[in-house]
């Protein structure tokens, strides 16, 4: 495994696109953004009949006060009256709108909230599977090594210190897998959280530990096979290849 994990989750978790290229949003997010733009055209066309309608009446109001035996001063508190209903009218309409506006937002954000936590566990997924059978590439080779020390002990060679070795590598192979087992559950909690950002440094340190714990288990079957005398094994250390087998791909 290599930091290009650790590197690409990061850039996930910043937001970037993963390595196939930003993703195009998908028609739903679309469709909003062209509701948010018809409900605004909306509001402007409605605001604009409402003056209209006001300036129409305001003017009959002036045009018909004498012959309608108004005042001029109840002929001016009425065209004012009009005014404040008309503005009141607009405001109002555009109260209305700015909600209905921020509520299809808020569905924008969500979405893309949504494909992206889902860009992110595809991608944790695809991560865990190369893990995996990193880890299990070193039980094949540790049962390969182990298949060859039988074959060595039985034509009297001394296998003692090599044995010991072996043991301390399963377990390193086995911390190793549990190390594994922890990134999806701290992941699953990481994408659920507020602040996802943050909450993907616990999965981060996690998706190390576990890396540095196949290397450990590598080098630990590496050193069994270096403890055999000269000649008495053909397995090779490079069978498998933990930071190759783990990298991202990008």
């Amino acid at each position: 495994m290599s930091k290009n994990i650790i590197l690409a989750l990061s850039f996930l978790i910043a937001g970037t696109a993963l390595a196939q290229g930003a993703p195009v949003p998908p028609p739903s997010i679309n469709q909003v953004r062209q509701e948010i733009k018809d409900v605004r055209q909306e509001t402007k066309e409605q605001a604009g009949q409402i003056r209209v309608e006001a300036k129409t009446e305001v003017k009959n109001i002036r045009t018909t006060a004498t012959s309608s035996g108004k005042t001029r001063e109840s002929a001016r508190e009425e065209v004012k009256q009009k005014i404040e209903d008309a503005s009141d009218k607009i405001k109002n309409l555009r109260d209305e709108r700015k909600a209905q506006v921020e509520q299809k937002l808020q569905e924008i954000k969500a979405k893309y909230q949504e494909n992206r936590q889902a860009r992110i566990a595809a991608h944790i997924e695809k991560m865990l599977h190369r893990l995996n059978a990193a880890a299990e590439r070193l039980d094949e080779l540790a049962k390969r090594i182990e298949s060859r020390l039988i074959k060595l002990e039985t034509n009297k060679v001394n296998v003692t210190e090599a044995k010991n070795l072996l043991a301390a590598a399963k377990t390193k192979i086995q911390t190793a897998k549990d190390a594994i087992t922890k990134i999806k559950p701290a992941s699953d909690t990481a994408l659920s959280a507020t602040d996802v950002k943050t909450a993907f440094e616990n999965v981060r340190q996690i998706t190390e530990e576990a890396k540095d714990a196949l290397k450990a288990a590598h080098a630990a079957l590496v050193d069994v096979i270096n403890s055999l005398k000269p000649g008495a094994h053909k397995i090779k250390p490079t069978a498998t290849s933990t930071p190759t087998t783990t990298s991202s791909s990008n």
